[in-house]
């Protein structure tokens, strides 16, 4: 039986039981049952995750489900038993029980039989409304839950809250927040919310619930995994992989509102290039196309931007810099695409604030006219990569969520449905038919930057950004708590405006811009951040955003920035095998510190340090000089490495412990998890200049260490047909011997032989070891112990 049939299925329960004297209907992938009018399903999407489905009989699925995919889901073996007061059904990882009498679910570990996770009492309820003139359901679901959890995910919010118990999240988006609604505990559990229609989550003294304005059922999935990392994977089984990024995607990216011809443009890079300043790609954002009333027409407006596909071949083959280009989903009344989109109503009657109109991507026509003349006016041209911007939609008043409902509840209804029942989803279906056209039309490999997403977003080559928040120390430190959050809803690609968005308007704290040594002191704390986010991105208004803007060599702001981008260029050999990671092991980069020290419970709401990868722990500097006295306290999270190593000085620091270091300006507090190992490249000019045949390993003692190295041809797709190559590393804390197993696999233009230069860290002494090698793809052992 397919997927497809089980909503019908649960449907005619109250025909089916009639015929039966069994309590329950046994079907493909769980149990079906109806108790006190309301019909309940259990469907297992694998031994650890499990759909809990309850509607009133009789009720019919309404809302079209977007956002889990069942077509490779495998078979699941499971066992049922029923008595007078449960009925209960058992994989190889979970025990789903429901209690008759209180009429709620309980998740149980299988083997351990530990209690997971409990609905309330009551569980759910269901409200029939008329809403968009249209009859539905609200729908209230509860859990218990205790102070001994913390609770992660459901996207990214500009409140600094990193721990959300005790919290309310609006699942609403805006210019700078965005709703996914997966959460995730310490104790091992996630759910995710099956509804895209206005919600409020509240988590109280006895439990947390979700209550959806448009629903048809109460509809969650829950994923059980031994830590969050696992939890996270099942997230991703259920929703979608995430794609490879090309290589150039993890460099240096140069962007500003806005440059206003290809003549500055080129400049720009070319005074990169002049000053040996490592870039690899040039944003150019709106306006490209001429006038308000052209808005967004996805063509190139001759006068300031002429012969597009020339000076795009010359970026990308003379200067090795990739061009990406902002694309909006609204058109100007004078651009043809408005003409046929509104030929065939598919563009929305509610005002925006550029005078332009949305377009329905919910409507198949409709985005087949958006990708001719995207591909015609943009893709043809040779652009590199998408910048889809305000695609909450943002018609206006975006920059509060209650606002920006309500003007997109007014637009009335999409070709799917209200605007009402699919308000949160306008992003994903964006995404996901650009994607799947990109696809087609090319054999590189897809990125996307967008300001909003939701659940399964991150399966069609989609990064994010915070969106335009302003320029203060507090919007500086809100951005770890809301990266960190959107990264643990699933969704591992984010960045944010280094240095925020606007500085001299809004609520921009520093009126005279770049005269003011405070703003530069900010933007350069901001660009320590970026260095160590999945995406390195600067961009903003207000202000220009070159390196030299901030001043010259030997200036203390420009030799900063310099330094970081230089560090970010040696860091592409442990960051592009940690993509290979997230591809291929489901990992996340951008790490909140209970997903790595679950046993210290100290680090549940520490909202100002993170893990990058499993070897950082990042504590960006959060106040200015002024005020921290050119010092900074870090908490170091207890682990079996039993030591974290200053990344600047290889000084080793007892677990458990907050640790001062001096952070002048050019120091952010870097450390290095004791048991790790971290390659490093040579600094380049841009990420493709050259495959590594030198790299610096560092071993960091304190236990047993892992690292696959990864790399391939950068930016094509045969990795995903075996074209890639990994070296497996591994250290062995007893015997202290670093192997470099045998390499496997080989892609075009693989380095014959890699010049290792190996540096074994110790505990005792802040000089490390060193030993080279000359690594011919063989098993080597270098022992460290003589």
């Amino acid at each position: 039986m397919k997927y497809t049939l089980y909503l019908p299925l649960v449907l005619m329960l109250h025909l089916l039981f009639s015929c039966t004297s069994y309590d329950y209907i046994t079907h493909e992938r769980g149990i079906s049952f109806e108790q006190n009018e309301v019909a309940y399903t259990i469907e297992l999407f694998s031994p650890n995750i499990v759909r809990v489905l309850s509607l009133p009989k009789g009720d019919s699925i309404v809302t079209k489900r977007l956002i889990t995919d069942w077509r490779n889901a495998s078979p699941v073996t499971f066992k049922i038993k029923s008595t007078k007061e449960k009925i209960s059904i058992t994989t190889t990882g979970l025990t789903v029980e429901f209690d008759k009498v209180n009429e709620s679910f309980a998740f149980y570990e299988r083997g351990t039989h530990r209690l997971l996770l409990q609905e309330a009492k009551p569980a759910r309820s269901f409200q029939r409304m008329k809403v968009a003139d249209e009859t539905c359901l609200r729908v209230r679901q509860s859990f218990d839950s205790n102070d001994e959890e913390a609770l992660y995910g459901l996207g990214q919010y500009q409140n600094g809250v990193m721990n959300l118990k005790g919290d309310t999240i609006l699942l609403l988006h805006s210019n700078m927040d965005i709703a996914n609604p997966f959460l995730v505990s310490t104790k091992g559990y996630g759910i995710l919310w099956d509804n895209y229609s206005s919600t409020t989550f509240i988590d109280h003294i006895d439990g947390y619930h979700f209550d959806s304005e448009v629903a048809d059922a109460s509809d969650y999935y829950f994923v059980h995994g031994k830590d969050i990392e696992e939890v996270i994977g099942g997230y991703r089984e259920l929703t979608g992989a995430v794609p490879m990024f090309p290589k150039w995607a993890f460099g240096f990216w140069q962007s500003k509102e806005r440059y206003k011809s290809f003549s500055e443009l080129e400049s720009v890079v070319r005074e990169y290039r002049k000053r040996n300043i490592p870039l690899d790609n040039i944003v150019q954002d709106w306006e490209y196309w001429g006038d308000k009333e052209h808005w967004n027409a996805l063509t190139f407006n001759t006068d300031s931007f002429p012969n597009a596909r020339k000076v795009i071949e010359r970026l990308n083959h003379e200067q090795q810099v990739h061009v990406m280009i902002s694309v909006w989903p609204g058109f100007g009344p004078a651009s043809d695409i408005y003409q046929e989109l509104n030929a065939i109503g598919a563009l929305f009657e509610e005002p925006t604030w550029a005078g332009y109109k949305i377009f329905d991507v919910y409507n198949p026509e409709a985005r087949e006219i958006f990708w001719k003349y995207l591909k015609n006016g943009l893709f043809d041209q040779g652009v590199n990569a998408w910048w889809l911007d305000a695609t909450e939609p943002s018609f206006r008043d975006g920059f509060t969520q209650r606002k920006q409902e309500a003007r997109s509840k007014s637009a009335g209804n999409t070709y799917m449905g209200s605007f009402h029942r699919y308000l949160n989803v306008y992003s994903l279906e964006m995404s996901r038919f650009l994607y799947h056209k990109l696809r087609e039309a090319s054999d590189k490999r897809i990125f996307i930057l967008t300001r909003s997403a939701f659940a399964s977003q991150q399966k069609y080559a989609t990064a994010v950004w915070s969106g335009d928040v302003s320029s203060s120390w507090e919007n500086l430190h809100k951005q770890i708590p809301a990266g960190l959050n959107f990264s643990m809803s699933g969704i591992p690609y984010w960045t944010s405006d280094i240095g925020g968005f606007f500085v001299t308007e809004r609520d921009g704290m520093f009126p005279e811009g770049l005269k003011d040594d405070a703003f530069k002191e900010l933007y350069t704390r901001w660009f320590q951040f970026g260095a160590f986010s999945p995406l390195f991105r600067a961009h903003g208004t207000n202000v220009p955003r070159e390196i030299w803007q901030f001043g010259e060599p030997g200036d203390i702001y420009y030799d900063t920035q310099l330094k970081y981008i230089e560090l970010r260029y040696r860091l592409l050999p442990y960051l592009y095998s940690l993509s290979w990671r997230i591809t291929n092991r489901n990992y996340t980069l951008m790490r909140g510190l209970a997903m790595d020290f679950p046993q210290d419970t100290l680090v549940h709401d520490i909202d100002n340090s993170y893990m990058f990868g499993p070897a950082f722990l990042v504590r960006p500097v959060l106040q200015p000089m002024k005020m921290n006295l050119q010092q900074t306290g870090t908490y170091l999270p207890i682990h079996e490495g039993k030591y974290w190593y200053d990344f600047w000085t290889g000084e080793a620091t007892a677990c458990g412990k907050t640790h001062l270091m001096s952070t002048p300006l050019p120091v952010m507090p870097l450390y290095i998890k004791g048991g790790s190992i971290l390659p490093l490249g040579k600094v380049k000019q841009y990420a493709m200049e050259n495959h590594d045949d030198e790299l610096e390993l560092r071993v960091y003692r304190g236990m047993d260490a892992d690292f696959l190295l990864y790399d391939d041809q950068g930016e094509d797709n045969g990795f995903e047909h075996g074209a890639y190559a990994t070296i497996p590393l591994r250290w062995n804390e007893a015997s202290q011997e670093l192997v470099l197993d045998k390499r496997e696999g080989l892609f075009e233009k693989m380095p014959e032989t890699i010049s290792f230069t190996i540096k074994l860290y110790q505990p005792d002494n802040p000089s490390p070891d060193v030993k080279k090698i000359l690594y011919t793809g063989k098993k080597t052992i270098i022992d460290f112990s003589k």
